[in-house]
This record gives structure tokens, C-alpha cells and sequence, in this order.
């Protein structure tokens, strides 16, 4: 799970994400932990001589874990965060 927990941190941080971040979000084991989680992703996530996006393009998040009190939607507790495209 903290993989994709990392991936989205990347994805959707405007500029990046540092490991130091990454390390206090995710809570996996050092500092040196999460450097490495991020560059293995980062090569990853880039393809060379990829094309732009062209027409319309819908991203969209849900997080998912049934009704509970507290803080709704994007840092609720006990959510699952879910992605698409």
C-alpha cells in the first residue's frame, strides 16, 4: 500500500514531492526508505518522447471507507484513496 500511497503523493504534489515528506506522510521506516521508494517511481512514472494530452482529460479521486464522523473527503481517517483515469 505505501507504494501507491507514494505514487499518488507524486502525482498529484504540484511540484514533487522530497523524500523527508514522503517519509513523515507514510510513516515507512527511515528517511533513506523513502528516497529510494521515490527514485524507483520517478523513472516510473515518465515515459521518453511522450506526447502531450490533447482533447478533454478527466482525473478524478474517491476515497472509500463507508460513513464515518470527523473530516470528510481528502484527509479523512480511515479512508482508502482510489484513483482513475
Amino acid at each position: 500500500m505505501a507504494w501507491f500511497a507514494a505514487a499518488w503523493h507524486m502525482a498529484s504534489a504540484k511540484n514533487g514531492v522530497p523524500a523527508k515528506t514522503l517519509h513523515k506522510r507514510l510513516d515507512v521506516g527511515t528517511y533513506r526508505t523513502a528516497w529510494a521508494m521515490l527514485h524507483r517511481c520517478r523513472p516510473a512514472m515518465a515515459r521518453p518522447n511522450r506526447d502531450l494530452l490533447t482533447g478533454e482529460v478527466e482525473v478524478d479521486e474517491i476515497f472509500i471507507g463507508g460513513l464515518k464522523p470527523g473530516k470528510r473527503g481528502q484527509g479523512a481517517e480511515g479512508k482508502t484513496p482510489v484513483a482513475g483515469r
